[in-house]
């Protein structure tokens, strides 16, 4: 493929996301329907469907972008807890800043959480938490019997939650405040 095609490609793609962003934001999601972006974006449903197999794949986009957020924060610095919590609330900063794209993601998710459960996105995140968590482990800094996959699987469900919860009852405690009060409760059971 040559540049010229690759950049023209990713400018579609780019149009897609930004068009389907925007009316996911101005109408929610469920009201929006892949024609509304293919008109909004002026391109073919078939130039859609080479970017993204359904609309609900945007949203996988998006989430992509979270997770890229997490992967971007870690590094060797710091202890693994410390790491973990920094990976996280950089990915609820995502969210606060895309507040209303990511209150539509959540609206979706709660009612088909299991379709994303096996996602690239999800086995990404999956990935970097248990890397983690096997490297407290192996600092002494976690219980050397530590179940990783209980572990990460509790982890996750406090980022999801601290996020939902976010948005179930804006007037409620930030989503910030919401997942240092679980993670500290779980860190307090794996040292």
């Amino acid at each position: 493929m040559s540049e010229r095609v690759a950049r023209r490609r990713a400018e579609t793609r780019r149009r897609i996301v930004e068009t389907a962003m925007r009316l996911f934001t101005e109408r929610g999601y469920d009201a929006v329907a892949v024609a509304d972006i293919t008109e909004a974006a002026d391109v073919a449903k078939g130039t859609f469907f080479t970017h993204f197999p359904s609309k609900r794949d945007i949203f996988r986009y998006f989430g992509g972008e979270a997770v890229e957020t997490m992967e971007a924060t870690v590094d060797d610095e710091g202890t693994a807890e410390e790491q973990l919590t920094a990976m996280l609330l950089a990915a609820v900063e995502w969210h606060r800043n895309n507040q209303e794209l990511s209150r539509q993601m959540y609206l979706v998710r709660s009612f088909n959480f299991s379709t994303d459960l096996g996602s690239e996105n999800q086995q990404r995140f999956s990935r970097v938490v248990v890397g983690l968590l096997r490297r407290g482990v192996e600092t002494g800094e976690f219980r050397a019997d530590l179940d990783l996959d209980a572990a990460t699987a509790l982890i996750q469900g406090a980022y999801y939650l601290s996020l939902l919860g976010w948005h179930s009852t804006p007037s409620g405690p930030s989503p910030d405040d919401r997942l240092r009060a679980l993670l500290h409760v779980l860190f307090q059971g794996m040292t």
